[in-house]
């Protein structure tokens, strides 16, 4: 019966330290650090061989690579971005660095405030009359490209983005303090909260 105990007890606290630092990320934004590792010549090497191919339709499709674009928040590990800029100047795009999956979002953030986000991956949904956060999962990139660019035409809007390392990284900030984002990570962070409380209790109780 003791060993029992001690099992439910390293379950639980591996629970909470595994969710912590999420937790700390979803609820306090603002503590995310976001740097280039490297330029241009930098990405073959960071780059998945899934992720290569993605990149090839990206060039396809106009885009000019900006390099290594790396966030990290306390206690987790670097998420690693291989960055992108149109050559038209309407978007950035982003692809992971690694697996699973080829996963990449285009992103426009706008002059008078808010952005559109059109991803194949799992972004949480947010619409609004100046931020459109759109996720279709497993979706092309020359049909998301579309979509993304009538996105902005409904907000009427048009992207205007800059071509440089600091510009990119200013829309990270940007991203990140945006009321609606915010909103969206603490609705995410209460849930998680809520789940690592229930977990806690159920394997920590006598």
């Amino acid at each position: 019966m003791e060993a029992v105990h001690l099992i439910r007890y390293a379950l639980g606290v591996a629970a909470i330290a595994f969710a912590g630092p999420t937790l700390l990320f979803l609820l306090r934004p603002s503590v995310i650090r976001a740097w280039f590792e490297a330029g241009p010549e930098g990405i073959g090497k960071a780059a998945s061989p899934a992720a290569l191919g993605l990149i090839a339709v990206l060039r396809e499709l106009g885009f000019e690579a900006l390099g290594v674009k790396a966030e990290k928040t306390p206690l987790r590990p670097i998420v690693r971005e291989l960055a992108f800029v149109a050559a038209d100047r309407q978007c950035y795009a982003s692809v992971a660095a690694r697996p699973p999956g080829t996963r990449f979002y285009y992103y426009t953030p706008l002059a008078a405030g808010g952005f559109v986000l059109t991803s194949n991956s799992a972004f949480p949904k947010i619409a609004s009359a100046t931020v459109v956060q759109q996720s279709h999962l497993g979706g092309d990139p020359r049909a998301l490209l579309e979509r993304h660019h009538e996105t902005l035409a409904k907000l009427g809007q048009r992207g205007e983005v800059i071509a440089s390392d600091q510009a990119r990284l200013d829309a990270t900030c940007a991203y990140y303090a945006d009321p609606a984002v915010r909103a969206a990570m603490r609705r995410t962070g209460l849930f998680l909260l809520v789940w690592v409380a229930l977990l806690g209790w159920l394997l920590l109780r006598p």
